[in-house]
């Protein structure tokens, strides 16, 4: 038994060198194990002496292990090879964002660089004004939207570094932001709308709640009920003007929301009160999962 088929129990050992160890203390181990199995299993034992009846065994013992050596040296080379090609994937991908957000803040340049060229309270240049802020806004979004680290980040802590960048752009003097959220997760296209809808809204309140004050406040809550995810967003401003909604009021940033929310298959409603109140219904990704989390973090510019 032991003439025939002792040399094969050294089989899964060489099997594990070589695929822990490397191809070269594979092959380092199937020579050590062909030169005991030579010397121990077959007679005379202790000499190299190998019978002619015994050549077929010892035969199939080395073919064996090359085949499992050639094996794990193909599985190598497919797993580098894949892994090479992921990474230049991931790169031409980063390169891809990289240059779109450049080419954002370049027409963002060009449209700054125009607006130089017009009277301050020019039509034009309000125009012009809106234009580039949004283009500042949606190249921010990309940047960290595309970021490696914030790809697995809860939907608080990805949003609340968004407003913190938004805020710190600005000259709002002194924010305190509170974030809410249902530890959801959003696919790319989606956390892309509902980035540049809290982006948009974080904007207004910058521009409109907080004028001629010391502090502020912003607070966000996502919760989710069954199939339906919620966006709470508020200011403690002076909350929305008497004629808000009205045809002829209506500006281009309420266009924008409604087109984002459009695209999250949501609706988008406003509420009066001591500030502004927007809310955001949308479908809740199937992937949702329960409990809660929340930020409060203060921001001094």
């Amino acid at each position: 038994m032991s003439e025939g088929f002792g040399p094969m129990t050294f089989l899964p050992a060489i099997l594990l060198a070589g695929l822990f160890g490397g191809i070269r203390i594979g092959l380092g181990f199937a020579a050590v194990s062909t030169l005991i199995s030579w010397v121990m299993f077959y007679p005379p034992y202790g000499t190299f002496i190998l019978a002619t009846s015994h050549r077929i065994s010892m035969l199939i013992f080395v073919l064996t292990a090359a085949l499992e050596l050639y094996v794990i040296w193909s599985l190598n080379l497919a797993i580098h090879a894949l892994a090479e090609s992921r990474e230049r994937s991931n790169t031409l991908f980063r390169e891809l964002q990289h240059r779109v957000a450049n080419n954002l803040q370049f027409v963002s340049a060009l449209l700054w660089h125009r607006r130089k060229e017009l009277a301050a309270n020019s039509p034009a240049g309000e125009a012009l004004d809106a234009a580039r802020a949004r283009l500042d806004m949606m190249s921010r979004v990309h940047r960290r939207l595309h970021d490696p680290g914030s790809v697995d980040a809860p939907i608080d802590d990805y949003l609340g570094a968004l407003c913190t960048d938004l805020i710190r752009a600005s000259d709002t003097p002194g924010v305190t932001l509170r974030i809410s959220s249902d530890p959801i997760v959003l696919d790319l296209e989606s956390m892309m709308s509902v980035s540049l809808i809290v982006a948009e809204l974080v904007t207004n309140s910058l521009k409109h709640a907080f004028g001629g004050r010391a502090e502020g406040s912003i607070s966000i809550d996502i919760s989710t009920s069954g199939a339906q995810a919620t966006l709470r967003y508020g200011d403690d401003g002076p909350g929305l003007s008497p004629d808000f909604g009205k045809s002829d009021h209506d500006s281009l940033g309420q266009g924008i929301l409604r087109s984002l929310a459009r695209q999250l298959h949501g609706t988008l409603t406003y509420e009066r009160g001591a500030g502004a109140v927007t809310k955001l219904v949308f479908p809740a990704p199937a992937s949702t999962r329960r409990g809660r989390t929340g930020r409060i973090g203060r921001l001094s510019v």
